[in-house]
């Protein structure tokens, strides 16, 4: 386990570190604050622990770590990526212009649909209806 240690010295100088040992005594020593210590990441990625060239890493990011560490002293929050994020759903109605029909648009996220027959027929997926949303309404 890693712990945080503060050490405040009779000079007033505040010493911070990482330490594998809660027990450190030196003599000019005027106070000390001693807690367990974790590293924190946020990925989409698992944490892993990478040695090389002597020194010691957290994957994905490459954060520099005390060489006694071990995966136990990662807290790892899995963060997803932007797309995942976004759960938008817009909705736009379109009178059919060759009958009394209606079509319905929608946006989720960054996909577009449309219930349109011309929605099927492009080969880019975009019908007029989307294209109209893209230029009119955003």
């Amino acid at each position: 386990m890693l712990y945080q240690v503060s050490n405040k010295y009779k000079d007033g100088s505040v010493e911070d570190f990482i330490s594998t040992n809660p027990n450190i005594d030196h003599d000019n020593i005027v106070g000390s604050v001693v807690f367990p210590f974790k590293y924190k990441t946020k990925s989409f990625l698992k944490p892993g622990i990478v040695n090389l060239l002597g020194k010691k890493y957290i994957t994905p990011g490459w954060i520099p770590c005390h060489p006694d560490t071990t995966l136990n002293d990662i807290v790892w929050t899995a963060e997803i990526s932007k797309k995942e994020k976004v759960k938008e759903i817009d909705t736009w109605r379109f009178k059919s212009s060759s009958g009394d029909g209606e079509y319905v648009t929608k946006r989720n996220g960054f996909k577009y649909t449309c219930n349109c027959p011309g929605f099927w027929r492009a080969k880019d997926r975009e019908c007029k209806h989307i294209k109209e949303v893209k230029s009119k309404y955003l």
